[in-house]
């Protein structure tokens, strides 16, 4: 996986389908561990909800697989280029949902219910994870 890549389909430089073909075998998976290949890009990119909306979007689609968040959301968490600031309520859910996708094991599985989840938290600012009238 490229970071730039991902920074050009945030941008709508590029397609779902040619993130999908860069995100294909980025993803090496072990008995225990999962390795992620990616390559740093230049610069730095303000990551805001509406481009993880279009990584909702992608996957609702078809073009590439829920499993792929995973990847998205660790390549984002552990870049230093792209960015949010969590001193925002935009840059929150941005975090929220970048650990959330990095960690399904821990959060929720990344399934297309969850995505579908994941887009009207990053959309409205509600969590749909969280039942109605829950703490």
């Amino acid at each position: 996986m490229h970071e730039a890549v991902l920074k050009r389909f945030f941008l709508g430089e590029v397609s779902a389908h040619m993130l999908a073909a860069d995100l294909d075998g980025s993803m090496i998976e072990g008995r225990d561990t999962t390795r992620h290949v990616i390559e740093d890009m230049r610069g730095e990119f303000e990551v805001r909800p509406e481009h993880l909306v279009s990584v909702c979007d992608a996957v609702l689609s078809g073009a590439f697989e829920a499993r792929y968040l995973k990847l998205i959301g660790f390549c984002i968490a552990a870049s230093d280029n792209f960015g949010y600031n969590t001193d925002t309520a935009e840059g929150s859910l941005v975090g929220e949902t970048i650990l959330d996708w990095s960690a399904p094991e821990v959060n929720y599985p990344l399934t297309i219910e969850s995505v579908h989840k994941f887009r009207e938290r990053l959309v409205t600012g509600r969590n749909p994870f969280v039942a109605e009238g829950a703490a």
